[in-house]
C-alpha cells in the first residue's frame, strides 16, 4: 500500500486534508495489524491513537522517508512494544509460546500457537546437529546447561551460546512472521 509523495509532501507541511487522506488509508491496516498482536479492542483502539498521533507530530521528518509503509510498520511495531511494557510485562517466552493460547477459546488463537509451534520446530530442525540436540535437551527434555554440557561432553559457556544462538534463530523467524503478517493484512 503506497501513498503518494505529494501527499507526504503536504503532510509534512502541515496540511490536515493530506493527514486526513493518509489516515483513511492506512489507519484500517494499523487497526488490523494491532488487533492481531493485542487481541483487545481498548488497547488496539489506544495504541492506534498513539500511533497517529505520533505520526502527525512527526510529520516534518516525512521528507526524508522513502518507504512510508515501511515507517509505518516500524512505527507501529515499536509502539505495540512500548505501550505492552507500559501496561503489564508480557516476556516472549518462546518456549511456552503455544500455552499462551491454550486458555482461550477461540479456534482462530488454537490455530495460531499450533502454526507458531510448527514454525519453532521448523526452525530447530534446521539448526545445525549440536545446537538442535542442546536446544532440544534444554527446552524439551529440561535439562540444566550442566547437565547438558556433561552429556556432550562440551564447556557449559559452549551450551549458553547455542542456546542463545538458537533462541536468536527463533526470534528473528518469528519477528519475520510478524512482518509478513503486517504486508499480508
Amino acid at each position: 500500500m503506497e501513498i503518494a509523495k505529494d501527499i507526504i509532501l503536504r503532510m509534512a507541511q502541515g496540511d490536515q486534508s493530506a493527514f486526513e487522506t493518509m489516515f483513511r488509508r492506512f489507519y484500517p491496516k494499523v487497526h488490523r495489524f494491532v488487533s492481531l498482536l493485542l487481541k483487545n479492542r481498548e488497547d488496539t483502539n489506544d495504541v492506534c491513537q498513539i500511533i497517529f498521533i505520533k505520526v502527525w507530530n512527526k510529520r516534518e521528518k516525512f521528507i526524508r522517508i522513502r518507504d512510508f509503509d515501511a515507517y509505518l510498520f516500524i512505527l507501529t511495531k515499536y509502539t505495540v512494544i512500548n505501550y505492552l511494557s507500559t501496561q503489564r510485562s508480557i516476556p516472549l517466552d518462546i518456549d511456552n509460546l503455544a500455552n499462551l493460547y491454550a486458555n482461550t477459546s477461540s479456534p482462530y488463537d488454537d490455530v495460531v500457537a499450533k502454526d507458531t509451534q510448527v514454525l519453532i520446530d521448523m526452525v530447530v530442525e534446521n539448526m545445525p546437529p549440536q545446537r538442535q540436540a542442546v536446544y532440544r535437551m534444554s527446552r524439551e527434555q529440561h535439562l540444566t546447561n550442566e547437565e547438558i554440557a556433561a552429556c556432550l561432553g562440551i564447556q557449559k559457556k559452549t551450551v549458553e551460546n547455542h542456546l542463545n544462538l538458537a533462541l536468536k534463530e527463533i526470534k528473528k523467524t518469528l519477528y519475520l512472521m510478524v512482518f509478513i503478517v503486517w504486508h499480508w493484512v
